[in-house]
């Protein structure tokens, strides 16, 4: 009994909102930028970076980005990446739209950082290890120190040290022994990017409608787990309960960081490749519509999970009561009791 009673505090304190981490400015090298509400300025030490900002790199740029955990990223030279979730408040994680980014990360006692592209997560609760993202949004990440998860709509592993992970889109991770070539692999996917652009645009329109059937089935379940949180009796109901919503905010907004980074990354394509064939740039105009309305559902799925976080809340609290209320009137039947029990002989003095 003592310890389903903590499996539900344990829950409800893990669906207790979890506020970003504060990322700042600590080195930089170069010529790279910050563009916040459509406001582009020079990058400076000290700087404060917040949810939706896009960090751009030049060539032979470098920027430092130090966590108020310690935990550390590198963004490298010609990348571009994005600060949280234009759609999560205070998400405190990090897409890789393109380009390269090591990270060295502390280990957290409670959540994940998250480190993303358009073609997957890395859940980060202690690691060392890089990701190279190229222009068409395939993903690599090696690993070099601890353990990480990566995981995508299609499928996840899990990465021991000295392996490495390669996501293409609309595909599940395939794992392989680290070879230290991101920048070769980065390049070569580059260059065979421009001669492939009608394929590439067939897989990002896969790829954004794998989203937006997950978050139409998110939808519906969300449905069924609000009904069930509601009618929640007993500690059982609650940790089975709360598992479930855990697992469908994480969800949610793994896919919501995921189809970001895409929208970005195919607005990137479109500005880049675009101008050689107005088949392409229209049929990459109508992907981008299609990332817009997947958001819509997502966010409308966020916010179903805040809802379904209250009434969470208000089971637990009323089970809760129930149970310290019976747990007193048991002592006190006890008590009453153990009044009426004659003494035995050698209890008397």
């Amino acid at each position: 009994m003592k310890l389903k009673t903590i499996a539900a505090g344990i829950i409800i304190f893990s669906l207790i909102p979890v506020f970003g981490f504060p990322m700042k400015v600590t080195f930089f090298l170069g010529s790279s930028t910050l563009t916040r509400n459509g406001k582009t300025v020079n990058l400076k030490v000290g700087d404060i970076v917040s949810n939706g900002d896009i960090i751009k790199t030049s060539k032979g740029g470098i920027v430092e980005l130090v966590y108020d955990d310690t935990s550390k990223i590198t963004i490298k030279e010609n990348s571009v990446v994005q600060i949280g979730s234009i759609s999560v408040k205070d998400s405190g994680s990090v897409s890789v739209v393109s380009g390269e980014v090591s990270g060295k990360f502390v280990k957290l006692k409670k959540g994940e950082h998250k480190l993303g592209s358009p073609t997957a997560i890395c859940a980060v609760r202690g690691t060392e290890f890089t990701m190279g993202v190229s222009k068409g949004g395939s993903s690599k990440i090696e690993l070099t120190e601890g353990k990480l998860d990566v995981r995508n709509p299609y499928g996840n592993v899990e990465l021991e040290e000295g392996y490495s992970a390669e996501t293409d889109l609309a595909e599940e991770p395939e794992t392989g022994k680290n070879e230290n070539n991101l920048k070769e692999w980065q390049n070569e996917s580059d260059e065979s990017l421009e001669n492939d652009m009608d394929d590439q645009a067939d897989k990002y329109e896969s790829h954004i409608k794998k989203f937006g059937e997950e978050s139409e089935s998110g939808a519906e379940e969300l449905n069924k787990l609000k009904d069930m949180t509601e009618k929640a009796k007993t500690k059982e109901d609650l940790a089975l309960s709360g598992d479930k919503i855990i697992n469908s905010e994480s969800k949610n907004e793994d896919n919501m960081l995921m189809n970001e980074a895409s929208k970005k990354s195919i607005e990137n394509l479109m500005n880049d490749y675009g101008g050689k064939s107005a088949d392409i740039k229209n049929k990459f105009r109508e992907i981008v519509d299609s990332c817009n309305k997947v958001q819509e559902q997502q966010i409308k799925n966020q916010q179903a999970i805040q809802k379904v976080k209250e009434e969470y809340k208000k089971a637990y609290d009323s089970i809760m009561k129930k149970f310290k209320d019976d747990k007193s009137g048991i002592l006190k039947n006890l008590d009453e009791y153990k009044k009426t029990m004659p003494l035995k002989k050698d209890e008397i003095k």
